[in-house]
C-alpha cells in the first residue's frame, strides 16, 4: 500500500531522479549499450506521460526558435529528434555512472575522436591551465572521462542528484585521475581558480541559465533572443589568467563520437568577452545540429514561454530534460 510511503516536504520528482531509480541502476550494470538505450527511451515515455506540461514547454521553446524558418513537417521531425537527443543524454549519464567499468574505459578510449587535440596540447603546454567550456550539448557526459583516460589532468564542476550517483562517480573519477568539484560544497570558485593555477583543465558550462548572475551591461543575443548575460566566466578567466577552449561532443551514430575543441581565448586574443564568445560557439553548434542541445526547458523558462497543450495518447512520448550540471566519469 502507498499509504506507508512518506516523502520530504520539498520532494519533487524530476527526470534525473526518475531515471536513477534503483532498478535502472541495477539494469545498467549488465545490459548492453543498445538495450539500455532502448530501455531508457521507454522510461522517458513513461515519465512524460505524467509530465505533459514539461513536454509542452520543450515543444513550445523549439517552435519559438525554429518555427519561422521550418515548414510544419520539418519542425515536427526536429522536435522528435530533439527529444531523442535528450533520451540519449540520460542514457549516457547512467552508462557513465553505472555500466561495467572496464567496458566503459574501453568505450571512452576507442569510441571518441578528439578534433583539435594538437591545439589543446599547445595551449595546455603554456602551464596556465585551461578553462574548457562546454554546454548541455551532445554526449557531454563522456567529455571528462574521454580526457582523463588519455592522461589529461581534468577537473569538473558538477552537481549530484543522488548520493548513490555521487559515490559511484567519485570512485570512478579517482580511478582515472579526474578531479570532481561538488558545487554544493565549499567555495567552488576558489577551488576552480586553484585547479587552473596548478595547470589543470577545468570543465564548466556556459548555458546554466538558472545559475546566471545577470549583468545589465552585458547584453547579448542567443538563438535570436535578447538576453542579459552572465559574467562568471569572464571573472574566472581574469582571476586565473587561463586560456579558454570550447568543447562540444558530437554524436556521429553507431556509438561513434567527436569531441570538437576550439580555442576561444589565448595569448593573442586578450580582452575578448569570454562568456559571449563561448555562447557564440555553442549557438553555431546548435544551429548546425539542433537536436544535440537539451537545455530547451530552462531556456523556455528564461524566455517566459507558455507550455503547449500535449495529448500524450496521440503522440509518441519522448524524454524531455531536467537539466543539471553534467556529471563526469
Amino acid at each position: 500500500m502507498m499509504s506507508g510511503i512518506r516523502f520530504p516536504r520539498k520532494f519533487s520528482l524530476n527526470l534525473s531522479k526518475f531515471c536513477q531509480a534503483r532498478v535502472n541502476v541495477f539494469l545498467f550494470k549488465f545490459l548492453p549499450f543498445w538495450a539500455s538505450r532502448w530501455y531508457l527511451s521507454q522510461i522517458g515515455k513513461l515519465y512524460y506521460f505524467f509530465k505533459a506540461r514539461e513536454k509542452g514547454l520543450i515543444r513550445a521553446t523549439i517552435r519559438h526558435i525554429f518555427g519561422a524558418d521550418l515548414e510544419p513537417h520539418s519542425l515536427a521531425i526536429l522536435i522528435k529528434q530533439a527529444f531523442k537527443g535528450i533520451t540519449d543524454h540520460y542514457h549516457e549519464k547512467l552508462f557513465v555512472a553505472y555500466s561495467n567499468f572496464p567496458r566503459l574505459l574501453k568505450f571512452l578510449r576507442h569510441r571518441i575522436n578528439l578534433n583539435g587535440k594538437q591545439e589543446l596540447e599547445e595551449v595546455l603546454a603554456q602551464g596556465r591551465g585551461i578553462i574548457l567550456v562546454t554546454g548541455h550539448y551532445g554526449a557531454v557526459e563522456f567529455l571528462p572521462g574521454a580526457l582523463s583516460v588519455r592522461g589529461y589532468p581534468a577537473t569538473m564542476i558538477c552537481r549530484f542528484q543522488t548520493n548513490r550517483l555521487r559515490q559511484s562517480l567519485q570512485e570512478r573519477a579517482e580511478a582515472v585521475g579526474l578531479q570532481l568539484l561538488d558545487s554544493e560544497e565549499g567555495n567552488v570558485f576558489l577551488m576552480a581558480v586553484k585547479a587552473l593555477k596548478s595547470g589543470r583543465i577545468l570543465i564548466t558550462e556556459c548555458d546554466e541559465f538558472d545559475e546566471w548572475r545577470p549583468s545589465p551591461e552585458n547584453s547579448l543575443t542567443f538563438l535570436n533572443s535578447p538576453l542579459t548575460g552572465d559574467r562568471t566566466l569572464d571573472i574566472l578567466q581574469k582571476r586565473s589568467g587561463a586560456p579558454v577552449v570550447t568543447a562540444f561532443m558530437q554524436r556521429n551514430g553507431r556509438k561513434r563520437y567527436t569531441l570538437n575543441l576550439t580555442p576561444v581565448l589565448t595569448e593573442n586574443s586578450a580582452g575578448q568577452a569570454v562568456g559571449k564568445a563561448c555562447l557564440g560557439v555553442l549557438e553555431a553548434s546548435i544551429q548546425a545540429s539542433p537536436a544535440h542541445w537539451y537545455q530547451w526547458k530552462k531556456f523556455g523558462q528564461m524566455l517566459d514561454l507558455t507550455p503547449e497543450a500535449v495529448d500524450d495518447y496521440q503522440e509518441n512520448g519522448h524524454l524531455a530534460p531536467e537539466l543539471q550540471v553534467p556529471v563526469p566519469v
